[in-house]
C-alpha cells in the first residue's frame, strides 16, 4: 500500500480581481494502510484537498509525496468516490462495477466483478440499471467499481451524506470491514463528527483551508457512539471546530 506526505500545500484562484485562498500551508502525513477522516465547516477546503490529491485540480504551491514506510515511491493507483454515485445510466450494476476493467481479460474481469457483487450484497441486482436501485445500492455500486480498480489509495468525498440514517449506518459498517480486510489507505471527508470517529484512525480538522488539529482515535473497531471515550473525542472535535 501507499501513504501520502503533504508539505506546504496551497491552492489559490481568482474571481475577477479577488484572490481566493482555498488551501494554505497544508502539512499532513497519511500513513500507508491507514484510515484518515477529514472534518471542518463548509468551505474549509476538504473537497479541494481531495480533488488535488486525485489530480482533478492543480495545486498552487507545495509538494505531495507518495510513501511506503520511510521511502518515497512513484505515484500509486488512486481512486475517488464522490457524494453522488456517478454511475453510467445505460449500464447495468454488473457493467458499472466492471467499468474500470475495460481492458482486463474477460475471465479475470468476470471473476473480479462477481467477487465484488457478492461482497457488497448486489448479486441479486446485477442486471438492474441505476434508476432501478436505491441510493444506498447505487453507492455500493460506486464503491464496488472503485474496489475493482484495486487502487492503493481511496479518496472518499462525503459518499454517505445523501443517505438515510439506517442505510448510512449499514454502509459505515461495510466500509470499516472492507478497510480491515483489503489493506487500503483511505482519506474520507465528512461533515458528520460521529462518522469521522466511527471510521477514522485519525481525524484531521480543517479550518479556512489550513489544518487546525489532528486527533488520533485510539478505539478498536467496531466503535460505539455511546462509549465514554467516544463522547470525549466528540467533545474535543466539536470544541476545536467551534473554536472553544
Amino acid at each position: 500500500m501507499a501513504g501520502i506526505r503533504i508539505e506546504n500545500l496551497a491552492k489559490t484562484y481568482y474571481i475577477k480581481d479577488r484572490k481566493i485562498t482555498a488551501l494554505s500551508d497544508i502539512n499532513l502525513e497519511v500513513d500507508d494502510n491507514s484510515f484518515v477522516t477529514v472534518v471542518g465547516r463548509s468551505g474549509s477546503g476538504k473537497t479541494t484537498l481531495l480533488r488535488i490529491l486525485c489530480g482533478l485540480e492543480e495545486k498552487s504551491q507545495g509538494q505531495i509525496y507518495y510513501t511506503k514506510g520511510e521511502d518515497i515511491i512513484s505515484k500509486p493507483k488512486i481512486s475517488m468516490v464522490f457524494q453522488e454515485p456517478r454511475l453510467m445510466p445505460w449500464l447495468t450494476v454488473e457493467e458499472n462495477i466492471g467499468f474500470s476493467l475495460i481492458n482486463e481479460n474477460p475471465k479475470v474481469k468476470k471473476r473480479k466483478v462477481d467477487l465484488h457483487l457478492e461482497l457488497l450484497g448486489l448479486k441479486a441486482f446485477k442486471d438492474a440499471y441505476p434508476n432501478q436501485i436505491s441510493g444506498g445500492m447505487a453507492q455500493r455500486v460506486a464503491l464496488g467499481r472503485t474496489l475493482c480498480y484495486d487502487p492503493e489509495i481511496i479518496l472518499m468525498d462525503e459518499p454517505l451524506g445523501a443517505l438515510d440514517a439506517f442505510t448510512r449506518q449499514n454502509l459505515q459498517r461495510e466500509i470499516v470491514n472492507l478497510f480491515a480486510n483489503r489493506q487500503k489507505t483511505v482519506i474520507f471527508v465528512t461533515h458528520d463528527v460521529d462518522e469521522a470517529i466511527l471510521l477514522g484512525q485519525k481525524v484531521v480538522i480543517l479550518e479556512k483551508g489550513s489544518v487546525k488539529k489532528q486527533i488520533p482515535i485510539d478505539l478498536p473497531y467496531p466503535r460505539s457512539p455511546e462509549s465514554e471515550r467516544f463522547f470525549k473525542y466528540r467533545q474535543e472535535i466539536l470544541r476545536t471546530i467551534m473554536g472553544n
